[in-house]
């Protein structure tokens, strides 16, 4: 995808609020997590699920990816317009209880269960090896959002969710949201490889 916000070297060498170090942080526990989720599986232990109803190990990471990219674009025009607007702060940042709960709620093993909208419904019919490639990518996009974020008041720059218009977060808690995310859906992974029933191979 290409990124129409600034990218690291445009903005300096000014280290990153304390907000934004952590989210790059847990993206990059995420990645060790999902290399050794994927680790060893075949096609058919990728794409197994105990029931129908469940999600399998690719259905999993395709719906980050999913995600990722639909937020990827609302990240971009919320930057660009703080920017435009110098809707800028050092921090400390605070944000409201609502986002903050909601970010909360996310973590796993979830206490707040949602229905997954049509457009981030993932389908079972991607290989492993592309599903592993757009995974890293989109942790790339939004290692670059995250990065292009700073200087700007993480708090006061709101971005709508794209599943619930009601919702309004914070650009600092935007992210902290995706990498929360992105840890309910692979603990929810592992729960599958670690099923008494998946195949051994």
């Amino acid at each position: 995808m290409n990124s129409i916000i600034p990218r690291a070297g445009d903005l300096g060498q000014e280290p990153l609020a304390g907000d934004l170090a952590e989210c790059l942080q847990q993206l990059d526990e995420a990645d060790i997590d999902a290399r050794g989720l994927v680790a060893g599986l075949n096609e058919k232990q990728f794409h197994w699920s105990p029931i129908a109803s469940r999600w399998s190990i690719g259905q999993c990471l395709v719906h980050l990816i999913m995600v990722g990219r639909i937020y990827l674009p609302i990240m971009d025009e919320a930057i660009q317009l703080a920017r435009a607007e110098h809707i800028v702060s050092r921090g400390p940042y605070r944000y409201g209880f609502v986002e903050r709960w909601f970010v909360n709620s996310t973590e796993p093993p979830p206490s707040l269960r949602l229905r997954t909208p049509a457009s981030a419904r993932p389908p079972d019919n991607q290989p492993l090896d592309q599903v592993v490639a757009d995974f890293k990518a989109m942790q790339d996009e939004l290692r670059e959002r995250i990065r292009a974020s700073n200087r700007l008041d993480l708090a006061r720059v709101r971005i709508e969710s794209p599943f619930a218009k009601s919702l309004k977060m914070g650009l600092g808690t935007s992210h902290q949201f995706l990498a929360a995310h992105e840890r309910r859906h692979l603990w929810q992974a592992w729960q599958v490889r670690k099923h008494a029933e998946f195949p051994a191979e």
